[in-house]
Parts: structure tokens; sequence; C-alpha cells
């Protein structure tokens, strides 16, 4: 079971202080709920251990960035284990657009069945059409729109100058719109 927000954010802090113990804690609360995240993206128990395990890693490094003022604790933790696979996904090309749609399925909201399915095919749609791009663009509007990834970090991930990411994505959205249409 998840802990409360207010005692994960304690955790959190403590980590950002080196606090090891925390660390433990935080792992033993949270690793049930980010590991489905990883399994879910990766569909694969020994990649989803792989991100569990970098995830934590990017937990502890990124502990004193943790702002709580924009995101709450387990919506932070849950970032940094689908951003772990999705960076496992991009190195061994293991992500389709199929499996995304199911994962996106899968975290779908409380809808009522009928909007679901619109919302369902919208999204099969999009994702479609994401799947005509080539792996780094699409790989980067999932980063970006999905995870909220800035233009800097994925600079730094792509090795590529902010405003080349930029032209990147803007190329690929515009390949996207045409796709969906209006």
């Amino acid at each position: 079971m998840t802990e409360a927000p207010v005692r994960l954010r304690d955790f959190v802090e403590a980590i950002a202080e080196g606090d090891r113990s925390a660390m433990e804690h935080l792992y033993r609360a949270t690793s049930d709920k980010l590991y489905g995240v990883a399994l879910r993206i990766l569909r694969r128990p020994e990649l989803a251990r792989e991100a569990l395990a970098d995830a934590y890693v990017r937990i502890w490094r990124e502990a004193a960035d943790y702002a709580p003022v924009l995101l709450d604790p387990m919506s932070w933790l849950v970032m940094h284990a689908r951003r772990a696979s999705f960076d496992i996904a991009r190195r061994r090309s293991e992500i389709g657009h199929e499996e995304m749609a199911e994962v996106a399925d899968q975290t779908a909201g409380t809808e009522d069945e009928a909007t679901q399915r619109e919302i369902s095919a919208e999204l099969r749609q999009l994702l479609g059409c994401l799947a005509q791009l080539s792996p780094d663009p699409r790989l980067m509007l999932l980063l970006a729109y999905y995870d909220g990834w800035s233009h800097r970090e994925l600079a730094i991930e792509f090795d590529a100058p902010p405003g080349t990411i930029r032209t990147w994505m803007l190329r690929g959205l515009e390949q996207v719109r045409e796709c969906t249409g209006p």
C-alpha cells in the first residue's frame, strides 16, 4: 500500500540530505507501484527491474530538486520510473505504438465507457500517426508531451542543441497534425 503523500515528501526531503534509511523506507513504500509502472511500459520483468533500479538511482540523485509545490511525491516518483522505462525502451527498441496504446488504455481516467471508447479511438489514431515518425522524433514527442521533458532535457538526452530539438519536434508535430487531420 502506498504511503501518505506527506510521509513520502518527508522521505524525499530526508534523501536530499543523504539519509540512506529514508531511501530504504521510500523503496519499501513505493517499489511495488513503480515496478508496476515499469512493467506496463516494458512488458518484461527483467527490463522492469532494470528500470526500477535506474529510477531509484535518479530519485537519489535528484531528491534535492524535488518541488512539492509542482508535483505530489508519488507523481514525481512515477515520473522517474516512466523516464527510466522509456530510456531502456529506447536503448533496446523494445516498445512500439501498440504497447503505448495499451499503456494509455490502462492509465485512462474514470470517464464513462462511451467517453473512454472515444478517447481510446482518438489515442489509437494519434499513436498510429506517431508510429509513422522516425524513432528519435517519436520518442522526443512522447517524452515532451507524455512525460513533460523540457527542450533542455531533450537536448541532453539526444546530444543535440536545443534549437535543433525544437526544429525536430516542430517537424514531428507537423507530421502528426497532417496524419490526424483537422
